[in-house]
C-alpha cells in the first residue's frame, strides 16, 4: 500500500486530535499509578504520550475512520472504497466496440491505498493516488497505475504507465465508480471504466 492525498482538512486536525487523547490518557496512566502508589519503572512512564499515540493513531488508521460515528460528525470526509468492485471497461483501441469485463479491488487505510485492476489480457496497481472529497458532482478517485500483460495477452500488449479519474456515485444497483482512464504516450489509448461494488460480504 502507498500513502494518498486528499483535499480533506482531516488531516490537519485529526493527528492534533489523537495527539490530545494520547496526553490525557498518559495522564491517567500516572492518576491510577498514583492512586494505588505504584511506581513502574522509567521505560514504562517516560515514552507512555507517545506509546498512547503510536496505539491511538494506529487503530484510527487502520479502524476507526471508518466508523459511521465520525462521518456524522463531518470528523472524516474521505470515503470509504474498500471493497471488489465489479464492471466493465471499453477502449478506444476497438473504438470502444466491446465492453471488457473487469475487478477492481481496493485496500484503503485512512491513510495509505492500493487499488488493483485486472482484466482478461492485464492487471494494473496504483502507485499513487488522490482523494477529492469537495468535486460538486461526487468524490472523485483519481490515481496513476503500472499495467502489466498476462501471459495470454496479444504480443503487442506491454507494460505501461496511465492515470484513471474515477466518480464514486450511489445508483439503485448500489455504489458505483464511473470514470476513464489514460495510458501512457506509447499506447496513447484511452477509454471508459464503470464498476459497481459488491456487497461487504462477498469481499
Amino acid at each position: 500500500m502507498h500513502p494518498y492525498t486528499t483535499d480533506s482538512d482531516e488531516r490537519k486536525y485529526i493527528p492534533f486530535l489523537v495527539a490530545v487523547g494520547s496526553i490525557l490518557a498518559a495522564w491517567g496512566l500516572y492518576k491510577i499509578f498514583e492512586i494505588i502508589k505504584l511506581v513502574p519503572p522509567w521505560w514504562v512512564d517516560a515514552p507512555s504520550v507517545v506509546g498512547f499515540y503510536g496505539v491511538f493513531y494506529k487503530l484510527f488508521d487502520k479502524w476507526l475512520w471508518q466508523w459511521g460515528v465520525f462521518r456524522k460528525i463531518k470528523l472524516v470526509r474521505v470515503r470509504d472504497l474498500n471493497g471488489t468492485w465489479q464492471g466493465h471497461a471499453a477502449s478506444s483501441f476497438d473504438q470502444h466496440a466491446t465492453r471488457h469485463d473487469a475487478t477492481i479491488k481496493i485496500h484503503q487505510t485512512w491513510s495509505k491505498i492500493n487499488i488493483s485492476l485486472e482484466t482478461s489480457n492485464s492487471k494494473s496497481k496504483s502507485v499513487i493516488a488522490a482523494i477529492i472529497t469537495g468535486e460538486p458532482e461526487a468524490t472523485l478517485l483519481s490515481y496513476e497505475y503500472f499495467n502489466e500483460p498476462k501471459a495470454n495477452a496479444v504480443p503487442r500488449m506491454h507494460a505501461h504507465r496511465g492515470t484513471a479519474r474515477l466518480h464514486l456515485h450511489k445508483r439503485e444497483a448500489g455504489e458505483t465508480l464511473e470514470g476513464e482512464y489514460y495510458s501512457g504516450r506509447d499506447r496513447q489509448n484511452y477509454g471508459s471504466l464503470q464498476f459497481t461494488r459488491e456487497p461487504r460480504g462477498n469481499t
